[in-house]
């Protein structure tokens, strides 16, 4: 969802992060909010896929997660969110996905 403000020249965007119960969704979410610029923080449906918890014993590989959730072949990452590998590589992907999408 966007909402535009032509007073002050801003589009504002809405990104939402949708998974399963202890999926990871908290944990990313803190460690953008931590490490994110605070000058920053702040319907257009686009999205990506992480796939979290990859330092995990007895994971799926990648192939058979892409094979499985994601036949369409969006863009996906490997994350460990509580390490934040994949997180901001994530939601920089879904960030251009939702400028383009504006474009």
């Amino acid at each position: 969802m966007s909402m535009i403000n032509y007073a002050s020249r801003e589009i504002n965007c809405k990104i939402v992060y949708y998974g399963t119960g202890l999926g990871g969704k908290t944990t990313n979410l803190e460690y953008i909010y931590s490490r994110a610029n605070p000058d920053t923080k702040g319907e257009n449906i686009t999205f990506d896929i992480q796939y979290n918890k990859r330092d995990m014993d007895n994971i799926l590989p990648p192939e058979e997660m892409r094979a499985q959730i994601n036949p369409m072949g969006l863009p996906d990452f490997e994350g460990v969110a509580t390490e934040g590998k994949g997180v901001f590589e994530t939601l920089s992907a879904v960030s251009k996905l939702v400028v383009s999408t504006l474009s």
